[in-house]
């Protein structure tokens, strides 16, 4: 039942709940730790970073209640899957046109004082995109694939989507696009021959794009061995070695480390967990890593008690996209992968992943609130049919 005790929990929405808002708070302290120097070089107050951040949670919980408000199945709808897909495509076309440069890169749209990066919100559209189609091909309890059926127009979304992206340029989160898709393939059942074909392809599409730009392949051989140019391509991740090996087993003091003192850059956003490491050490890490499973247990919790094949996909693709992302950046951040520009949500700074996440969370909780209510429907109508059958077998052995 999807009420049921879960862990320490009296059901999944509360650990959903309580795991998120642990975030958010370990977030903001963790936001002000590792931007308030920045900020105050930049001219603003110590504490510019962190009110924004604060705006974008604040705006976060007020759109999971909105979320909510709507049944995930209206959401999914013919016409809001359609609303959903052109806005999106029409905010990464915008992009090319008057997005907002920085880095070398174009991937931002300005309204008004904020920011919004919608390569993000094509994370969520692509995770919304497969569970109506899918899960209207399982429905009909056909097998799923890549060429047949309804799931053709989740292939066609995510390839538009990854080539906008991919032009800003932006290969990292474009590989997220299509794993995030491949990730709902194969959740719902893929075929493992093209599981395999999908890796294969994967793999020479991988090679070919890093060979065909100088710095990508300069960021892979800086990859494997960061202290060859320690001094260039190498200084970001060199420093972020240095600042979580410097955490130890316990960290130095909150607000103690040195590595926001313009030592490793981006330390507020993409880097923000080694800063994390650093201050809280190897124990704080394992704490963080516990709390981002819990949540992600949860929200599979719910997607296994969800009797609606969308509302099953949808709330494992919420699950794939937070714990996903999460373990791509603490990865990326301590050298196991190369560096793509994820960022970790909740805990570094970015206004467009934190609102689009809490969006997807808010999603996932209205499988939930439609699935306990289904339940109690149910509950309501389950008396009537035992009295019923119990007079079947009374006549049965009193005729």
């Amino acid at each position: 039942m999807m009420n049921e005790k879960f862990l320490f929990w009296e059901n999944p929405k509360q650990a959903v709940w309580h795991t998120m808002l642990a975030l958010l708070l370990i977030g903001c302290i963790n936001i002000f730790s590792a931007s308030y120097i920045r900020a105050e070089a930049d001219g603003s107050s110590t504490f510019f970073y962190l009110t924004r951040y604060m705006a974008y949670s604040l705006l976060g919980l007020g759109a999971i209640f909105v979320v909510r408000k709507f049944n995930y199945r209206h959401l999914l709808s013919k016409n809001a899957i359609a609303f959903v897909y052109l806005s999106t495509l029409m905010m990464l076309l915008l992009v090319d046109f008057i997005g907002l440069e920085s880095g070398g890169a174009r991937r931002w749209l300005g309204i008004g004082g904020l920011t919004i990066q919608p390569s993000e919100f094509a994370k969520l559209a692509i995770i919304m995109l497969c569970s109506r189609y899918l899960g209207m091909h399982l429905k009909k309890g056909k097998a799923v694939s890549f060429l047949e059926g309804d799931g053709r127009m989740c292939l066609f979304a995510t390839f538009v989507y990854a080539f906008l992206v991919y032009k800003q340029p932006d290969m990292g989160t474009a590989a997220i696009i299509g794993a995030l898709m491949f990730c709902m393939y194969f959740v719902a059942g893929l075929p493992w021959k093209q599981v395999g074909t999908v890796f294969f392809g994967a793999a020479v599409l991988a090679v070919y794009l890093v060979n065909s730009a100088s710095y990508r392949a300069d960021r892979i051989k800086v990859w494997l061995n960061p202290w060859i140019d320690e001094m260039g391509d190498g200084y970001q991740m060199v420093q972020s070695l240095l600042s979580i090996g410097s955490g130890g087993w316990v960290g130095t003091r909150w607000g103690e480390g040195s590595s926001k003192f313009f030592y490793l850059p981006e330390a507020h956003t993409d880097f923000a967990f080694a800063v994390f490491c650093q201050e809280n050490g190897f124990l704080g890490a394992c704490l963080l890593m516990l709390v981002f499973i819990f949540l992600g247990c949860a929200l599979l919790r719910i997607a296994v008690c969800a009797k609606d094949e969308r509302g099953f996909l949808l709330a494992a693709g919420v699950s794939i996209l937070i714990v996903g992302q999460a373990a791509a950046n603490m990865a990326m951040v301590c050298g196991v992968l190369p560096v793509i520009g994820v960022p970790l949500v909740f805990i570094s700074y970015g206004g467009s992943s934190l609102l689009i996440t809490m969006v997807a969370i808010g999603l996932a909780l209205s499988v939930y609130d439609d699935e306990v209510e289904r339940a109690a429907r149910e509950a309501i109508t389950q008396p009537v049919d035992r009295r019923n059958d119990l007079r079947v077998v009374s006549r049965r052995w009193h005729p």
